[in-house]
């Protein structure tokens, strides 16, 4: 495994706690180095500043999200069309319905699909043409 570099050390001391021998290295160059101690110093301030910061939205923006979610024109246009689209289906299919009884006497599958007075026969010679 390679070194790490104090640098590294110095970041990773903020996340975890650091393994003895690490800690030694990491006090030991601190004792040596100003620069590394003004380091140091940024980053506890940089941590403290970040870790008061508190993402909040502004005060009106969630209620303004879910008005115009609540009155999507899209979903409202949809919503009010699915009724009058499945009765009109369904007028469709009653009509379909009726027509085939009147035409054959029966809504049995064979009448419906369209093959109630279709014979064998009459299947081979509609196969020659």
């Amino acid at each position: 495994m390679k070194k790490e570099t104090i640098e590294e050390l110095l970041l990773r001391s903020f996340e975890q706690q650091l393994s003895a021998e690490e800690r030694g290295r990491l006090d030991a160059a601190l004792a040596g180095s100003e620069e590394l101690r003004r380091e140091q110093q940024q980053l506890e301030k940089v941590r403290h500043w970040l870790g008061s910061l508190q993402a909040t939205p502004k005060n009106g923006f969630v209620d303004g999200v879910m008005k115009e979610l609540n009155t999507s024109p899209v979903e409202a246009t949809l919503l009010s069309i699915l009724p009058r689209a499945a009765a009109a289906c369904l007028i469709v299919l009653l009509l379909t319905l009726i027509g085939i009884y009147m035409a054959e006497g029966s809504l049995s599958t064979d009448a419906i699909i369209g093959v109630n007075n279709l014979a064998p026969e009459d299947a081979y010679s509609y196969l020659e043409y």
